[in-house]
């Protein structure tokens, strides 16, 4: 089932990226990321090798078939033998009961499986928010690029206005060399800004796994987005998170280990069919006076005497590697606590700091219209306007960091309490 779903995203993210559009939302970045960022490949290959411990461990409870055949032939006949002797046997043997070893590696390869799950599901989110902060990244840095941009116009335009008013007698050179030295203070931050979306751009495709020179155009901007946030602290919410759930697996790996070893001093018992048949002759001839075939069936108990300190000493080693199991876990789900309340505060003031960036640039804006009046009745000067413009653009600037920022703590608040990254608010 879950290589069909590989199959499926692979073949949409394939299907988005051939797209004449080339355009890209946050849902097909998702989508894109899980098929093909190199990422996840880690955990499927865990996946293959834990499907293999789970067949190893079931063959040790199922029946095993050997056979054995083999042909001699005497250069020196014996006195009482022939110059040819055939023998072949076949060998069925079913454990019956081991003390617990066979269940103890069943649970042991079953608590692996579980572990693999839980940690490419783990792997999967952690994927998951990495795009959205990428993506975001995107639309913050494009945003950041074009009020950079309209600052940097707003200051040529006001420098123009300089020079013809210097022209008509009404500035100075004076004027001129401080208009054009602020039009000078804003070329390096809008280039910066560019470079940085450019960088942006191509860690985003790092992230989907997708070649660098892909050509897509990241769709949306911050202010369409708005992630649900459910702030759930309980005990069972820390607990059903995905990496503690891997530990907690982890753990009874270890204790079925140490069980599989500490019973190794006891005997096994089990049962055994075999057929066998053999057959001499010095002239090749095979009937029933130089051959025979027997069918016998028993049970079996071996007994261990003495394995020099190793069985014992391969127990001690995984009930220490026991121990330590549950201490770390007991360490993740305190650290799991503190990274909850610690993204619920980071949520918390992203938002008070939205909201009075946003008041911010009501302000400024309300600031520069009235700035504009008292331009037209000749109230102030050509720099007071430009001021308040760039008190605007610097608002914006704030307002739209401040959006990253709450997308980004809500977002990571609910991958700390172990939900999906993205859910979009009803």
């Amino acid at each position: 089932m879950k290589s069909n779903i590989i199959l499926l995203l692979t073949a949409l993210s394939t299907i988005i990226l051939a797209s004449e559009s080339r355009s890209l939302t946050l849902d097909e970045a998702i989508v894109i990321s899980k098929s093909r960022s190199l990422r996840m490949e880690g955990p499927r290959i865990d996946r293959d090798k834990v499907e293999g411990q789970i067949s190893e461990a079931w063959s040790n409870a199922l029946p095993q078939a050997d056979a054995l055949a083999s042909y001699q032939r005497y250069l020196k006949t014996p006195i009482m033998g022939t110059d040819n002797v055939g023998y072949a046997e076949a060998t069925v043997t079913q454990p019956i009961y081991t003390f617990g070893r066979i269940g103890a590696g069943l649970r042991a390869a079953y608590s692996t499986r579980a572990a693999n799950g839980h940690l490419a599901s783990s792997t999967e989110k952690s994927l998951e928010l990495d795009v959205m902060q990428g993506f975001w990244s995107v639309l913050l840095l494009r945003d950041v690029y074009a009020v950079r941009k309209e600052a940097l116009s707003l200051a040529e335009s006001a420098l123009d206005r300089v020079v013809k008013l210097r022209d008509v007698g009404l500035l100075s050179d004076y004027d001129v060399l401080r208009a054009r030295a602020q039009v000078s203070s804003l070329v390096a931050p809008m280039h910066q800004a560019e470079n940085d979306l450019q960088l942006a751009d191509i860690a985003l495709k790092n992230l989907l796994g997708v070649p660098l020179d892909t050509a897509f155009t990241v769709e949306g901007n911050l202010t369409q987005f708005d992630i649900s946030v459910e702030d759930d602290l309980s005990n069972s919410t820390i607990a059903s998170r995905d990496d503690i759930e891997a530990l907690r697996d982890v753990t009874r790996v270890y204790e079925n280990g140490y069980a599989i070893y500490k019973n190794t001093g006891w005997p096994t018992i089990g049962a055994q069919a075999k057929y066998t048949w053999a057959w001499g002759s010095n002239n090749w001839t095979v009937d029933k006076n130089n051959r025979y075939s027997t069918v016998s069936a028993g049970i079996s108990m071996m007994i261990p005497l003495w394995s020099s300190g190793k069985n014992p000493g391969k127990a001690e080693q995984m009930k220490a590697d026991w121990r330590k199991s549950k201490l770390n876990l007991q360490e993740a789900e305190r650290g799991v606590r503190l990274q909850v309340i610690q993204s619920r505060n980071n949520y918390n003031t992203a938002v008070i700091s939205e909201e009075a960036a946003a008041v911010a640039v009501a302000q400024a804006e309300e600031a520069r219209k009235i700035a504009e009046t008292r331009l037209e009745n000749g109230q102030i000067t050509q720099f007071e306007i430009q001021s308040a413009q760039l008190d605007e653009t610097a608002a914006k600037l704030s307002l739209v960091g401040a959006q990253y920022a709450r997308l980004v703590a809500a977002a990571q608040l609910r991958n700390a309490l172990g939900q999906s990254p993205y859910k979009k608010s009803n």
